[in-house]
């Protein structure tokens, strides 16, 4: 004889309806909005940036030495390869849910950007013009924004999946209960009915 009892939960509505919509393929996007509202800023902004600096680079580019010749230009094209991949990343994660995207949009942000627009914006050997260097703030300015912001987004996406999954795992454990639950009464059912034919 079985004494398996099933457990219950109460499962809140909100992640409940969740997986519900899940199971249909018809998922509920959560996206950040600050985070895709400076993202969107940002792609609409990088043109101006990549002409501005590259104009005002080629009029300061022979008043540097050598050394700041290589670094400028390095960091100048290392800047406008990340920012196209970090941009990408960014609308990815953020528009899909996706975890790795937002992580690897953060982590490019945080490694990569951060230093490379701190030193174009700080570094006083550069002697930038005024509009040269209110370009580079408003790109600074976006890239703190996107920082806060996407890390936010990360964490409540984390936060989000992590709901599901559980309330997933649970409701397998109660099927395989329900199922045992099921298999058992079958069992006994039988043993009774043997019973009664002998």
């Amino acid at each position: 004889m079985c004494l398996i009892k099933p457990r219950t939960r109460s499962i809140p509505s909100d992640i409940s309806n969740e997986v519900n919509l899940q199971s249909k393929h018809n998922r509920k996007m959560r996206s950040n909005l600050t985070l895709q509202m400076s993202l969107y800023f940002n792609l609409i902004f990088l043109p101006i940036w990549s002409i501005v600096i590259i104009l005002f680079m080629n009029k300061n580019y022979y008043s540097y030495d050598e050394l700041y010749r290589y670094i400028s230009v390095t960091v100048v094209s290392t800047i406008f390869g990340v920012e196209l991949l970090r941009i990408y990343l960014g609308y990815e994660g953020n528009l899909k849910d996706k975890i790795p995207e937002l992580a690897g949009f953060w982590m490019l942000s945080i490694l990569l950007q951060l230093p490379l627009q701190g030193f174009l914006l700080f570094n006083p050997y550069f002697r930038m013009y005024v509009l040269e260097i209110i370009v580079q703030a408003v790109m600074f300015i976006l890239l703190c924004i996107q920082l806060i912001s996407g890390y936010c987004a990360i964490k409540f996406t984390a936060s989000e999946q992590t709901a599901v999954y559980k309330l997933k795992k649970q409701r397998q454990q109660e099927k395989a209960i329900i199922n045992k639950t099921g298999d058992c009464l079958n069992q006994d059912k039988g043993e009774g009915n043997v019973e009664n034919n002998q």
